[in-house]
């Protein structure tokens, strides 16, 4: 990989986890929080990694701050904004050619994923490399290029939140992920859904 480019993970720890009942960042499978398995799939491939969480959530979360982990909040501006104002708070926290974008509750997704998807991005110039999966675009999953963070400003001051949205707006490549990558995207809603990840971990 080219020793010049500059790639940042952003983890979105923001979401309410209402269906959830706890916050999901903080939920735990084999002794390991949901927030170590997501950056741990974003290491192999990010310089620096910016958790983007709520205010309530930045004490519990510092313990995995580090040189390399920033744990942060939504830019004031569009805060509880979802999640296409967590990679925008991202974005103008660290400047880096590519992001590498994961949700807080994948705690199956592996970094050979974000390694494919970066390779793909860079060798067609997109700005977006997004995964597909059973014709369900996966648009929390990924790779932007920074080139997206004027599209990201402008949605925002439109009143657009959605991430599908700007994706319609940039040049993205869409990747259908294979059978056996299947299961990296199992996310957890649901206490029962976490039980079930479980179980299918002891089968």
């Amino acid at each position: 990989m080219d020793s010049q480019l500059m790639c940042a993970g952003i983890v979105l720890a923001g979401g309410e986890s209402r269906r959830f009942g706890s916050p999901k960042a903080l939920a735990e499978w084999n002794n390991r929080t949901f927030i170590e398995y997501s950056i741990e799939s974003l290491s192999p491939f990010a310089d620096k990694i910016l958790v983007i969480t709520r205010e309530e959530l930045l004490t519990p979360l510092t313990k995995n701050s580090s040189m390399h982990i920033r744990i942060l909040k939504d830019a004031p501006r569009y805060k509880g904004k979802g999640p296409l104002a967590g990679i925008y708070t991202g974005m103008i926290s660290q400047k880096a050619d590519y992001y590498l974008v994961t949700p807080c509750d994948m705690p199956l997704m592996s970094s050979s994923m974000y390694g494919k998807w970066l390779a793909a991005a860079r060798e067609g110039e997109y700005d977006c490399v997004i995964p597909v999966l059973n014709g369900k675009i996966y648009p929390l999953n990924g790779v932007y290029k920074r080139t997206c963070l004027p599209d990201i400003t402008s949605c925002l001051q439109e009143n657009i939140y959605k991430v599908l949205k700007l994706l319609q707006r940039k040049n993205t490549q869409y990747i259908e992920v294979n059978k056996e990558e299947e299961h990296f995207f199992k996310n957890v809603n649901t206490t029962n859904e976490l039980n079930r990840i479980i179980e299918l971990s002891f089968d």
